[in-house]
């Protein structure tokens, strides 16, 4: 079995590799959980601005269980939604757990607001009214 000596690459100024071996790493690991617990990592994590845009789980820990588990809490929220209404309840608005966004994503999305832009303007419209 071929292993990986760390201490060779820290001494080697492999930093580059060693930052691609950290990185990744499964969110789940123990120097993840180390970080969040360290005080002066803590700190820094808690002064940094907030992300502009949603988060989403990584492509690469989103294997068909988690995909499979992601179905299973939606049908169990749309469960308790029905279950509301039936009830003469209103049931609020489900938010999604999210899926992975990727530049295939991306480039869809723009695809079809392209698309969207060129047949409202046929009609008169302008791509701002979208």
């Amino acid at each position: 079995m071929y292993g990986v000596d760390l201490a060779e690459w820290y001494v080697a100024g492999r930093w580059v590799g060693l930052l691609d071996l950290i990185d990744g790493l499964p969110a789940a690991c123990r120097l993840n959980e180390a970080i969040v617990n360290d005080p002066d990592a803590a700190a820094v994590i808690a002064k940094m601005p907030k992300p502009d845009t949603e988060w989403s789980p990584r492509v690469a820990e989103f294997d068909l269980k988690v995909h499979l588990l992601r179905e299973i809490l939606h049908a169990v929220q749309q469960n308790g939604q029905i279950t509301i209404g039936a009830a003469g309840g209103k049931p609020s608005e489900i938010k999604p757990f999210p899926a992975p966004s990727t530049e295939v994503d991306r480039a869809i999305a723009a695809l079809e607001r392209q698309w969207a832009e060129s047949f409202v303007t046929r009609f008169g419209f302008d791509a701002a009214d979208i």
